[in-house]
């Protein structure tokens, strides 16, 4: 079984990492490095985390309105608890600079660690977001493309 821990666009290139065997004496990490146009639902699932990255790092909905863009995530597994969590890199466009503001959000997990913990957790909606983003990647993986999905049959 495998696990997406990070997708990256950048430049027209999607860069998907996979781990797989995790926590078993044999891991391995795969770098997906795709060039080809994805279906509409891999960008939008992306730029669907704007808003969740606006509200962790408590900015204001107006704040640099059209100019946020999510550039990728970074995902993390606990071994020990299970528990994962995210981080949301992107980018700000400045209309003082040609040079983008580049952020990251802080790692949030999506559950407690330990029963009674009282860390700050990843936002209800973010997580669903991030779940979307994780499956619309994976299908990538598999093939769905601008163009269709290479390995489904025209109905």
């Amino acid at each position: 079984m495998s696990r997406i821990a990070k997708i990256k666009f950048k430049d027209g290139l999607w860069q998907i990492v996979e781990i797989s065997g995790e926590g078993s004496h044999v891991e391995s990490e795969t770098t997906h490095k795709i060039y080809e146009e994805p279906h509409p639902d891999l960008p939008a699932a992306l730029a669907g985390l704007v808003s969740h990255a606006r509200e962790i790092l408590e900015w204001p909905t107006s704040y640099a309105d059209n100019r946020v863009r999510i550039t990728g995530v970074s995902f993390s597994h606990s071994e020990d608890t299970g528990v994962e969590g995210a981080v949301i890199t992107g980018f700000v466009d400045l209309d003082t600079s040609d040079s983008p503001f580049s952020f990251n959000t802080p790692h949030l997990p999506f559950e407690q660690y330990k029963e009674g913990n009282t860390a700050k957790l990843m936002p209800d909606g973010a997580i669903d977001a991030l779940e979307n983003l994780r499956t619309e990647a994976a299908k990538f993986l598999k093939g769905k493309r601008a163009q269709g999905n290479l390995f489904e049959r025209a109905a």
